[in-house]
């Protein structure tokens, strides 16, 4: 079966290198040409879900730039339909340079996109894609927040990919239902995981996690605490893992509605992402 899942945030070009070790300073190192993707929180959430669905749709902003065609020959590929939030105007797109190892960790330099304006109207969007789910990366903030504000009153479930803490999740986790944390993901008066989940929980979302790599991820629902077992795997690469655990949460969810067979299946996914290099070719096998 076909589901409508809907994810709104970053979409961003990654420029990945492989290498044996990180350098030390000041250093040169040489290495193969480097893997260029299309990549963002939201971008490969979608990616996963659309693997799993045979299909997703992306509200983001690429604007007019040289990796435009690029961004949407990907998508394309990966039976992605995208709506650009600021179609038309000149953007210069979000560049991430990523260093992978060969024990599969990887560093990554990046920035945040400058602040846009978006002439979409929200609800003939939300009437033409009709999402059953929607997934949001807390980017863009203020058009991200005016479409969970839809969704909750549209009794569709809002689901919030918390990787590092920004200051617009304070009113965007009042309209969430499901919210996916990295295990750095503490909001300001938060220094362990329980503070998490008990601030989150004072803000009315009623699911949460906390994916915390190789380790097993927590979690809480209705108030009750417990642990998701993460496979053992042979790790090549973790470019876009989490991401990949969003959407394929997303996608079993909305399924079949069981938040924590959603995430035991999600964690699968990512796990097995992770034995290829970069973010699209586990896609192939």
């Amino acid at each position: 079966m076909h589901y409508r899942g809907l994810f709104i945030g970053l979409t961003t070009i990654d420029i990945q290198y492989f290498v044996t070790e990180f350098p030390e300073s000041n250093r040169k190192i040489k290495t193969n040409p480097p893997d260029i993707l299309v990549g963002g929180p939201a971008t490969n959430a979608a990616v996963a879900f659309a693997y799993l669905n045979n299909g997703a749709h992306v509200l983001t902003a690429v604007g007019n730039n040289s990796f435009t065609s690029f961004v949407e020959e990907d998508l394309k590929s990966n039976h992605i339909d995208f709506t650009d939030i600021i179609e038309g105007q000149n953007e210069n797109p979000v560049v991430a340079s990523v260093i992978t190892s060969a024990n599969g960790d990887r560093n990554i330099f990046t920035y945040n996109p400058s602040e846009i304006y978006s002439e979409i109207n929200i609800e003939q969007l939300f009437a033409r894609i009709k999402p059953q789910i929607l997934l949001l990366d807390g980017f863009y903030p203020e058009f991200g927040l005016s479409c969970a504000k839809l969704a909750r009153a549209s009794g569709i479930p809002v689901v919030i990919d918390c990787g590092s803490w920004k200051m617009q999740y304070n009113e965007l986790l009042k309209y969430t239902d499901v919210a996916i944390c990295s295990a750095d993901f503490f909001p300001l008066e938060c220094k362990t995981h329980p503070d998490v989940f008990n601030y989150l929980e004072a803000k009315g979302v009623k699911k949460i996690a906390i994916s915390r790599g190789e380790q097993n991820i927590l979690f809480q629902e209705k108030g009750n605490r417990g642990e998701v077992t993460v496979e053992n795997t042979s790790v090549v690469d973790t470019l876009g893992a989490g991401d990949f655990l969003h959407g394929a949460f997303c996608y079993y969810f909305v399924k079949n509605n069981y938040f924590v067979d959603a995430l035991t299946k999600a964690a699968h996914t990512a796990s097995f992402s992770c034995r290829f290099k970069g973010t699209r070719e586990w896609l192939k096998k």
